[in-house]
C-alpha cells in the first residue's frame, strides 16, 4: 500500500497544500491575536477537514477488479489493518503538519509551560482515531460502491465524541490547565481510537465475506 501511494506522490503533496491553505486560511479570518478559544475551535476544525480529505481519497485497491483479487491473496484483517497503519502514519504528518502551521501563523502564547506539547499528543490522538473511524467507514463505502458521499454522511455523527472530547481537552490547556490535570482526556481519545480500531478489525471480516 505505501509503494502504491507513494506512486502518486501529487495527491499526497495535496494534502499537505491542503492543510496548509487551511491553516493559512484561518490566519487570515482571525488574525495572529486569535483569543484562546477561537485557536482551540479552529485547529481541531482544519483537523477534522484535512482527515475527511485524507480519507477521501480512492485507492487502488477500491476497484472491483483489484478488490476480488485481493480476497484469494489477503485475509480481510490484514487488508484493513493495513490501511488504517497507513492512514494513521498519514495524520500523524498531517497533525503535526497543522500544530506546526498553527504555531507558525498565529503563535501559541495561549500553550505556555510545556502546554503545547499536550496538545500535539491529544492531535496525535486524534488523528488516529479519525483515521481508523474514517477508514472503517471508506472500505464500507468502497464495498457498497457509494464512494465519498457513503463515508461523509456516516463519518460526521460517528466522528462527534472524537471531537467532543478534543475540543475538551484543547479548552482545558488553553484556559491554564495542566496537562495532568485534564489527562482523562487524553486517555480517553486513546482508549476511543483503541477501541475503534480493535471493533474495524472484528467487524471488517464479516463485511468482506457478503
Amino acid at each position: 500500500m505505501f509503494r502504491t501511494e507513494f506512486r502518486q506522490g501529487h495527491a499526497l503533496v495535496g494534502l499537505l497544500l491542503f492543510a496548509l491553505a487551511s491553516v493559512y486560511a484561518a490566519f487570515q479570518a482571525v488574525g495572529d491575536d486569535a483569543g484562546a478559544e477561537s485557536w482551540n475551535a479552529l485547529v481541531w476544525i482544519v483537523l477534522i477537514f484535512t482527515a475527511f480529505n485524507a480519507m477521501a481519497r480512492p485507492h487502488a485497491d477500491d476497484r472491483p477488479e483489484n478488490r476480488h483479487y485481493l480476497t484469494h491473496v489477503l485475509r480481510p484483517v490484514e487488508w484493513v489493518l493495513a490501511r488504517t497503519l497507513y492512514h494513521w502514519g498519514l495524520m500523524t504528518v498531517l497533525a503535526a503538519l497543522v500544530f506546526a502551521a498553527f504555531a507558525l501563523f498565529l503563535g501559541t502564547e495561549h500553550l505556555g509551560g510545556g502546554r503545547w506539547a499536550w496538545l500535539l499528543l491529544g492531535l496525535e490522538l486524534a488523528g488516529w482515531a479519525l483515521a481508523s473511524c474514517l477508514t472503517l467507514l471508506a472500505a464500507i463505502a468502497a464495498l457498497a460502491g457509494a464512494g465519498f458521499g457513503l463515508t461523509a454522511v456516516m463519518g460526521l455523527p460517528l466522528i462527534m465524541p472524537i471531537v467532543l472530547v478534543a475540543t475538551r481537552f484543547g479548552a482545558d490547556l488553553m484556559s491554564g490547565m495542566t496537562g495532568a490535570e485534564t489527562v482523562e482526556n487524553l486517555l480517553f481519545l486513546g482508549a476511543l481510537a483503541g477501541a475503534i480500531t480493535a471493533f474495524g478489525l472484528v467487524l471488517f471480516p464479516y463485511l468482506w465475506r457478503d
